[in-house]
């Protein structure tokens, strides 16, 4: 049997049901409702839903229809407490109840909490499996070797062999050998090229919180989730939580960067910024969890810069801000890119996102709330990251100033050399002005030496006349 695709809505007094069941026979179809639970069968399509209040089946106001061409019953029920506010109707996973509720002893399980989600009393430390990974650290057993068989996806090969009290540490040394000191200078001196990150803004930035609704493929994908519980100690549930912020971070960086256009990098570009997702991390704090991002968003990505890791922090704290239902929009995007991902990240569906978007419809508004308060009180210095970037900004600022020096002399010496040619062209011109002259008064005193010598010579003949007798 299949589950059809359905929306539920409210108002004061009725609940409308929104079943999608194309190419079904009408007079098969059956409806039944007892008090919370609402039941659908018209083959080949089942559905089961268990309502947070009570609804009425018989009476005037109970009306359905069925529209052909969509292929939609439209179901209209009273409620039966008029006014009651029903919660989370638009949280699709939870509404589906389990289509076997196997016959269980009450006395030998621990009552779950209405939400599904249950803390574990016992102490924090004796909970879980040191070498445990996945959601909530509850995986153990189902995948071997799961390091070196995805290596293009995890960087930590064997994580059944490391605790996860190691991990953080050894994942910090790795990436101390990645750093580029080189490529986090060029982003950094080069402001033109990061300009454009740095002033656009997420999609989501003036979204309006009242508009924000579940598409007809995001209802598709929630539909297909289990209904599951969960049972963790308060430290998995902080964890789990803190893994939520790296796993966005990533998803922020990645809109940023693309100036919202995803690309078919933009699964990479979240996998590898996450250190939950790549090393199977878990953290202790936010501040500790922001620290882990920033480090990887300036080693791996092509944009490497502080300022850019703040906004990208911002924009975090404004995807939250939207409400838990946008965050589940944003988290059905990144499985959606893990699905379709050519390195088979579907596995980190498997192991993390799936539970996320369970765990998202169940936990608490004021738990997002108080989240997204805690990301945008917590500063991060450059000096936290451990990557030693303030030396390296002084040294390529000496670096810089030293070839501006030289330029600049360089510069000099080019003027110093073209202000001292004309005065040369000068000396020259003059130099063979005072040549020439030199030249005629040569001439000019040969001139006057043959005029005084033909005067000479006309005298002598004059004499030579006077002295003739004849």
């Amino acid at each position: 049997m299949l589950t059809p695709r359905f929306k539920l809505s409210q108002d004061d007094n009725h609940v409308f049901i929104c079943v999608h069941a194309p190419y079904t026979n009408v007079r098969d179809t059956e409806i039944d409702v007892d008090g919370d639970n609402f039941l659908f069968l018209s083959s080949p399509y089942f559905l089961r839903l268990q309502l947070p209040g009570k609804i009425v089946d018989q009476s005037d106001n109970s009306v359905g229809t069925y529209t052909c061409d969509s292929g939609d019953f439209n179901l209209t029920f009273d409620k039966e407490v008029p006014g009651e506010y029903f919660e989370n109707l638009d949280m699709i996973t939870c509404l589906i109840a389990p289509r076997d509720i196997p016959s269980v002893n009450p006395d030998l399980v621990e009552m779950l909490d209405d939400n599904g989600i249950t803390f574990d009393n016992s102490d924090d430390s004796d909970s879980g499996d040191k070498y445990s990974y996945g959601f909530a650290n509850k995986v153990t057993t189902e995948f071997q070797d799961i390091g070196t068989e995805f290596p293009q996806i995890f960087e930590l090969r064997y994580p059944e062999r490391v605790s996860i009290a190691e991990r953080n540490k050894i994942r910090i040394d790795y990436e101390d050998r990645k750093f580029s000191s080189d490529h986090y200078l060029a982003d950094y001196f080069d402001e033109e090229l990061i300009a454009p990150y740095l002033s656009s803004s997420p999609n989501w930035t003036n979204l309006d919180i009242n508009s924000i609704e579940f598409t007809d493929a995001e209802v598709g994908v929630l539909k297909e989730l289990p209904n599951k519980n969960y049972l963790l100690s308060k430290n998995e549930y902080k964890q789990v939580l803190y893994g939520l912020i790296d796993i966005l971070y990533g998803y922020c960086y990645d809109k940023r960067t693309t100036l919202n256009e995803s690309t078919v990098e933009s699964s990479w570009t979240i996998n590898k910024l996450s250190s939950t997702l790549s090393w199977f991390c878990a953290f202790n704090n936010v501040q500790e969890t922001l620290i882990s991002c920033y480090r990887r968003a300036l080693i791996y990505p092509i944009f490497r810069n502080f300022e850019l890791c703040e906004k990208v922090k911002n924009d975090v704290v404004t995807l939250f801000r939207k409400g838990k239902k946008f965050v589940i929009k944003c988290v059905i995007e990144i499985y959606k890119m893990f699905t379709t991902s050519n390195d088979a990240r579907y596995i980190l569906n498997q192991l993390y996102i799936q539970d996320y978007l369970i765990f998202l419809q169940k936990c608490h508004t004021d738990e997002i709330d108080e989240l997204c308060n805690n990301i945008a009180n917590t500063e991060i210095a450059k000096t936290d990251l451990n990557l030693d970037l303030e030396e390296f900004e002084m040294a390529g600022r000496l670096v810089q100033q030293d070839e501006l020096e030289i330029m600049e002399n360089q510069m000099a010496l080019q003027l110093a050399s073209m202000s001292l040619l004309p005065k040369r062209n000068r000396i020259i011109e003059q130099t063979d002005s005072d040549s020439d002259s030199s030249s005629d008064s040569s001439d000019s005193s040969s001139d006057s030496s043959d005029s005084s010598s033909d005067s000479s010579d006309d005298s002598s003949e004059e004499l030579d006349s006077d002295d003739d007798p004849l």
